[in-house]
């Protein structure tokens, strides 16, 4: 009995239909640079990630969740050039990622730039021989179709379609590598605008400006040297991009009473964390010392201390009236004394003892005796 082997037509087309399988995969992987597909493959081109991946290295990845040391595909300039490294750091925003050959890291970039996480590596040496040997052999058997008289036309167009497909998705799956690769690196930035001291003296404000890269994690501590003696505050805090400290009022006392001029000043030294570094300040505050401001108004005489300590006056309020011929002539006298709070205001309201007053103020301003009199009409007032 003689055997008849299968036809050549059938295994022909089981082979054509193989290679049209595998070429619409390839392309549809190759795709993935183009349209947002949950897999993706890319071939190597650089030694940014030597001896990990070497040039012709085929790697597969796929969308998923990601660690630090894991090996993902960051989109470059645009979706169709790519970078594949290595993920070293991982923030909140921002991953940072570095080729296992490059001197550096590379520039943090926005998680959203993650594309894949490569979960598979083809060695180029697995599939480049294999490919260069069935294209060789396709070659040879073109060309015996055409020795034997196959239609020219469509083995032409069959080889044309092949080779420009087989171009077209090697161009798109290639990555951008740096191999002389010039880093250029942003640094953790925050820069000082202002320190100032609220009205009231109570805090001290330092605002922050151009802050990048950074993120705030806490204070962890703060502290006012004033005249030697060191202070620290119960109340600081971070918000706005500024410090706020409360700064206590034994600071300003032990302050002016080591004053022998009408400037002085302590400073504010602080500890505040952030994600990539500690910022340690150390900031000089100026404090100006004034005479008590005194004035009349609608009788009243009113007197201010603009200082953040307290002043201790003692008052003399001296009454006149007139005569029958129009002379001053005393009357009677008040005397008291008062604590003017710091950065407040008092008012002596005179009795209406006569048609005017003096009223005389006495108090003590830089170890110097100070000595102020206003009139006052109690007349009109």
């Amino acid at each position: 009995m003689k055997l008849s082997k299968p036809p050549r037509q059938s295994w022909r087309s089981v082979l054509r239909f193989t290679g049209y399988i595998l070429v619409a995969l390839f392309v549809l992987l190759a795709l993935a640079r183009f349209i947002d597909l949950p897999v993706s493959f890319f071939m190597v081109s650089g030694r940014s990630m030597e001896p990990t991946l070497l040039i012709g290295d085929l790697v597969f990845g796929i969308k998923g969740n990601y660690t630090v040391g894991d090996i993902v595909i960051v989109e470059g300039v645009n979706r169709v050039n790519c970078i594949v490294h290595r993920v070293v750091e991982i923030t909140g925003r921002s991953v940072t990622t570095k080729g296992d050959a490059n001197p550096g890291p590379d520039n943090p970039v926005s998680r959203e730039l993650v594309l894949y996480k490569v979960v598979l590596v083809v060695p180029r040496l697995l599939w480049i021989p294999p490919l260069l040997a069935v294209l060789v052999l396709m070659w040879f058997r073109y060309l015996k179709s055409l020795l034997h008289g196959a239609e020219l036309g469509r083995t032409l167009l069959t080889v044309v379609l092949f080779f420009s497909v087989f171009d077209i998705a090697t161009m798109t799956m290639i990555p951008i590598f740096h191999v002389h690769q010039t880093i250029d690196v942003k640094r953790p930035s925050i820069v000082l605008r202002s320190t100032s001291l609220s009205e009231d003296y109570r805090f001290f404000k330092a605002v922050y400006g151009s802050i990048s890269m950074l993120e705030f994690i806490r204070v962890d501590w703060v502290r006012i040297n004033a005249t030697g003696r060191e202070f620290t505050p119960s109340v600081f805090l971070f918000e706005n991009d500024t410090l706020v400290v409360g700064v206590p009022q034994e600071a300003y006392e032990a302050l002016y009473a080591n004053s022998s001029s009408t400037a002085s000043g302590f400073w504010v030294y602080c500890s505040i964390v952030f994600d990539k570094g500690v910022l340690y300040g150390y900031y000089p505050v100026t404090v100006s010392w004034r005479r008590l401001e005194a004035k009349v108004v609608n009788g009243t005489l009113a007197v201010f201390n603009p200082n953040p300590v307290a002043f201790n006056a003692s008052f003399e309020i001296q009454y006149y009236d007139l005569d029958r011929f129009g002379r001053p002539y005393y009357v009677d006298s008040d005397r008291f004394n008062h604590t003017l709070q710091p950065v407040s205001s008092f008012f002596v309201r005179p009795e209406k003892k006569g048609v005017t007053c003096y009223v005389i103020m006495r108090y003590v301003f830089l170890g110097s005796s100070v000595m102020e009199s206003r009139e006052v009409d109690l007349v009109g007032g």
